[in-house]
């Protein structure tokens, strides 16, 4: 008898314990396998988790600067080489959340004509429709081709200095004209003019107030154009440069925190 119970209990060690453990095994393997395939387990088949991209290494187009017209534009007599754009570039790229790209296509001695046949060129259009803020300054070398009264005051060149002085206004606001319409969406700002010859003991402050409050009611409907006063700061202090006429380091700098200031 207890070598027949030694042969049963050693036929279920070597047989049916094996097949049962197999077969639930096999029962295991198959469930897992068909959960896998129906996306019951884990992530689905075929379409991994999203990765977080890093704020700082996301594509975000540089805010595009363009500067057009005279010398002043160009940033002629600072000396440290930045002018209005370059001012302007580090005062709004001061908290670091966006690049800024300045480009300057200012000629020293520009005059209206000049700008006027310059933004007829498709590619002059193209990048302005490309760039969220637009910085024009021109008309002065038009106006400043200045002669003398007889009683002491200027006026500007040509038989009839009031005709001249509609002409050149007209002009400047054709430009910015033309501008809004090859750019919509881009911010204009025109640099009003200053008195350079207030400190030599000449005065053109009337001549200059008449041309930036002309401006100013030129554009007075249109919220995306702004005209940007600079006489001001002229009058209290001498900021301009070394060669008496364009502005210094300092007033370059105040004339670019104008502008960010109604960004």
């Amino acid at each position: 008898m207890r070598c027949i119970e030694c042969m049963k209990t050693r036929r279920v060690l070597r047989w049916t314990l094996p097949l049962v453990v197999g077969t639930l095994s096999a029962i295991l393997f198959l469930f897992g396998f068909g959960a896998a395939l129906r996306g019951g387990a884990g992530e689905p088949v075929g379409e991994p988790a999203p990765v977080a991209v890093p704020a700082e290494q996301a594509t975000v187009r540089p805010l595009r600067i363009l500067l057009l017209g005279d010398s002043l534009a160009r940033g002629t007599g600072d000396s440290t080489g930045r002018g209005v754009g370059g001012n302007l570039a580090e005062v709004l790229g001061e908290d670091g959340s966006r690049k800024i790209e300045v480009v300057n296509l200012a000629v020293n001695g520009a005059r209206t004509r000049d700008l006027a046949a310059k933004i007829e060129r498709s590619s002059i259009r193209d990048l302005s429709a490309q760039s969220e803020a637009i910085i024009v300054s021109i008309g002065g070398n038009d106006l400043f081709g200045l002669s003398i009264e007889p009683d002491g005051s200027f006026a500007p060149p040509g038989d009839e200095p009031r005709a001249h002085y509609q002409n050149v206004l007209d002009r400047v606001i054709g430009i910015v004209t033309d501008l809004r319409e090859s750019a919509p969406e881009s911010r204009i700002y025109l640099v009003g003019l200053y008195d350079p010859f207030r400190h030599r003991g000449q005065n053109l402050g009337g001549y200059v107030t008449a041309w930036n409050g002309d401006l100013a009611a030129a554009f007075a409907d249109d919220p995306g154009i702004t005209v940007v006063p600079t006489a001001d700061l002229f009058v209290a202090a001498d900021r301009l440069s070394a060669d008496r006429f364009h502005p210094g380091d300092e007033a370059y700098a105040l004339i670019a925190r104008r502008i960010a200031d109604t960004f």
